[in-house]
């Protein structure tokens, strides 16, 4: 029988489109993406608008004093220090207190929407890359 290979020839092309990965739908953040690029403003604060503002906005009253409507704001930080040490995630509470236990206080955010994994992950990357705001 030379049934196979028609088979074959038209299996190929389709397993090709197949295994293809599908178009990430739209603000998906790709854990693949090279990671030696991360930006505040590219990267970090759209998730810090849509997880973080509702609460540490300039327009609410916080007990921790930090604000994050803007990067300069943001890196300034609160009253439990600065937020962010550049090249060390594990010493930033922007980052640790994003994780189940932090090492005081509660997990963020709190009484809103879970935060993903994909965006603590690009938080502890652009810190890791020492927090560059362009």
């Amino acid at each position: 029988m030379k049934l196979w290979k028609p088979v074959v020839l038209v299996s190929i092309p389709v397993l090709l489109l197949i295994s293809n990965d599908p178009m990430p739908p739209r603000g998906h953040v790709d854990l693949r993406r090279d990671t030696t690029g991360f930006t505040y403003v590219q990267d970090v604060a759209p998730i810090i608008k849509s997880y973080c503002l509702s609460c540490h906005g300039s327009d609410n009253d916080n007990p921790s004093d930090l604000y994050m409507d803007d990067y300069e704001t943001l890196m300034k930080g609160g009253k439990h220090g600065v937020p962010v040490v550049p090249g060390n995630p594990d010493q930033s509470s922007l980052y640790f207190k994003l994780l189940p236990e932090p090492p005081f206080g509660k997990q963020m955010p709190r009484g809103h929407k879970k935060i993903t994994s994909q965006a603590v992950k690009t938080i502890h990357d652009w810190i890791e890359q020492g927090a560059k705001e362009r």
